[in-house]
């Protein structure tokens, strides 16, 4: 018992809606050890991330711990909402919607240091030197006093781990660390939490899809299905098993797209973005010139912090660009479109940010027909309810709220939202990159199916090189806003000319 740091007694966790409780968390019973890392693996929905928050003290409105006990054995009689942010840390697998969109990354990160330990400026501003260089990010201009909007998926989750760390904690949740970063700084990011842990001594529990991660770092591993850990146990009695299953699921969800039509329906050439203004000036796109074609996917890969986010923004005519042209062939031929179209779709690597959290999901599918003109109620339903049904979606989930849904749930919800307004295009920013290997392809399959239905072009953005050479026909790498290398599928992979895209393919692989 002295080697414990948690004990988890029969610990269950309901949510209360209107219809009734449900279980999220059932007959939950597991120590964590002191100075371990402790993988917990799980498909989405099954419960990983509220058993997390329970050792935390916080699960959320709305649901209730009803059985069981979590008894905390850390060197202090404080409650454990008293020494949060203290002994405990939490990183978050939404790290945008856990850090203040109104503040610099320098105030919340020193609001932190001070907190933990009292510091002065000087030794404030030390430590936050200190922590850019630990993570990578001190080769990033301004950094430090750029807005979390400001930074790139990758970048922003990477500030989280390193305000986690530098409190020198003695327990660490790890949600989905890695989600939004891609191979190479993952692996990063893993080995950096694996060496302090290994000199600091602090337990970890890690959360993940990733299965690889967990097998490489974890000492030992709890496997989560529908709210119940099924299995604990060392890596070596457990990891063959699971692996098993994953890979048999990634083989049946592949599907090849076959259409070949080569009709342009969006041009994009010179396209030029930076952030800033004279000195302070930051390129972000440099010359981004590629053609999509109908029924095809163009997948574009890179690193975090190479573009990609700003890409998307740019097309989608969120931000506007310095120079350049977007044409839609089908719709603007001569004329370059400069403000959001309704005939290219999005769907966001965030859907829980992406989607109004104070809104049901009726009424978050509802407001792009209102948009088109929809006014007769009868009919707006049918349309919603149709299109719930081509992304295999329950009709009793119209009176839910984002955050009462799964990943893949949310995600689905994101589809129908972009399908709606009928565009030609969508675009697809990291779209499974929070989804474990079986709903990643589920979400994969859904996609080529309506793909290959509506003849839709895709624009696939993704650090995931596995995940895009299932469902695109031709990539483009991009390195520091530039694209250095495109073609087909096969060539860009398996027969790279640039040493980035070479990098990139030998990162993809570096944990196996």
């Amino acid at each position: 018992m002295d080697n414990f740091l948690y004990e988890i007694k029969n610990l269950q966790i309901k949510s209360v809606p209107k219809n009734g409780a449900i279980k999220i968390l059932d007959k939950i019973n597991i120590n964590i050890n002191r100075g371990e890392i402790l993988g917990l693996i799980g498909e989405s929905g099954s419960g990983k991330s509220m058993l997390g928050c329970a050792l935390l003290e916080m699960v959320p409105m709305g649901c209730l711990i009803t059985k069981g006990s979590i008894i905390h054995h850390f060197n202090s009689n404080n409650s454990i909402l008293n020494i949060r942010g203290i002994h405990i840390a939490m990183i978050s697998q939404d790290p945008m919607q856990a850090l203040n969109p109104l503040q610099k990354i320098k105030t919340q990160f020193t609001i932190i240091l001070r907190r933990r330990f009292a510091l002065n400026k000087q030794k404030t501003k030390e430590q936050l030197v200190k922590w850019m260089k630990k993570v990578n990010l001190h080769t990033i201009p301004n950094i430090l006093d750029r807005y979390p909007h400001q930074l790139s998926g990758g970048q922003i989750q990477r500030v989280m781990i390193a305000m986690a760390m530098s409190i020198n904690p003695d327990f660490i949740v790890a949600d989905e660390i890695t989600t939004g970063l891609d191979a190479g700084t993952k692996m990063n990011i893993l080995n950096l939490l694996a060496s302090f842990q290994k000199t600091e001594g602090f337990s970890v529990l890690l959360i993940s899809h990733d299965l690889k991660s967990i097998q490489k770092y974890c000492h030992r591993i709890a496997v989560i299905q529908s709210g119940e850990i099924v299995r604990v146990g060392s890596k070596k009695s457990i990891i063959q098993k699971t692996k098993d299953s994953y890979e048999i699921t990634i083989k049946k969800n592949k599907i090849e797209n076959t259409e070949k039509e080569r009709i342009p329906v969006l041009n994009v050439k010179n396209l030029y973005k930076s952030y800033g203004l004279g000195e302070n000036s930051i390129p972000a796109l440099k010359n981004i010139t590629f053609t999509l074609f109908k029924g095809e996917t163009l997948g574009i890969i890179g690193e975090s912090g190479s573009g990609k986010t700003t890409l998307v923004k740019t097309i989608l005519n969120i931000i506007r660009r310095d120079s350049g042209n977007l044409f839609l062939d089908e719709y603007s031929k001569d004329k370059s479109i400069t403000d959001p179209n309704r005939n290219i779709g999005a769907v966001f690597q965030d859907s829980q940010g992406s989607l109004n959290p104070k809104m049901k999901i009726f009424d978050i599918l509802s407001e792009p027909l209102i948009l088109l003109g929809y006014k007769n109620a009868q009919r707006k339903k049918e349309k919603i309810l149709s299109q719930l049904k081509r992304v295999h979606l329950d009709n009793n989930l119209l009176q839910f709220y984002p955050h009462e849904l799964s990943g893949g749930q949310r995600q689905r919800v994101s589809i129908a939202r972009a399908l709606l307004t009928k565009p030609s295009i969508v675009v697809l920013d990291e779209p499974t990159s929070a989804l474990d290997n079986k709903t990643q392809g589920k979400i994969l399959n859904l996609l080529l199916n309506i793909q290959k239905q509506e003849k839709l072009s895709y624009i696939f953005i993704s650090h995931d090189l596995e995940a895009v050479s299932k469902i695109a026909d031709s990539i483009a790498v991009l390195y520091k806003g530039e694209i250095i290398e495109s073609g087909s599928v096969k060539d860009v992979l398996s027969f790279p000319s640039h040493d980035y895209t070479k990098k990139l393919t030998y990162s993809n692989s570096w944990i196996s």
